[in-house]
């Protein structure tokens, strides 16, 4: 009887170790929504999101800026614009994107107005295409 009352408490014990790690598991997302996003981690998320039509690549710079060079795959929407706000109105706000700009600055307000328009999901590339590009890290469209 006691060996059986043992028992008992030991598979209790197990349940309950293995839902929590089960629950810390799943609450263990590696980005999470509207955060700022490293380099070598915006790197990945391109690289294993590159081909999915639910993300999106957001370059907040200016057309000029945007024509200097760009991350593959882009889409320019000036943040400075008047029309921002509509334009970004217009975005699929189920998508994830990554936002990124010269430095970070308009970017991180970017995200910051996104989220408040009720996107799901918007990453800041921290340091912006300058930080990409000391990092060697690839971009379209720039003059040699």
């Amino acid at each position: 009887m006691i060996q059986t009352y043992q028992q008992k408490i030991f598979r209790i014990l197990i349940s309950v170790i293995t839902f929590l790690l089960v629950l810390l598991q799943s609450s263990c997302h590696p980005l999470k929504p509207f955060s700022d996003v490293e380099i070598a981690d915006a790197a990945k998320l391109i690289k294993s999101r590159q081909n999915s039509a639910d993300f999106v690549i957001l370059d907040v710079r200016t057309p000029e800026e945007f024509a200097t060079g760009f991350i593959a795959g882009a889409i320019n929407l000036d943040f400075k614009s008047a029309e921002f706000s509509g334009k970004a109105d217009e975005l699929d706000k189920t998508k994830s994107y990554l936002v990124y700009c010269r430095s970070g600055g308009r970017s991180a307000k970017a995200m910051t107005m996104m989220k408040e328009k009720g996107f799901k999901r918007v990453y800041n590339l921290r340091g912006g295409i300058i930080e990409w590009n000391a990092q060697k890290q690839p971009v379209q469209g720039q003059k040699e």
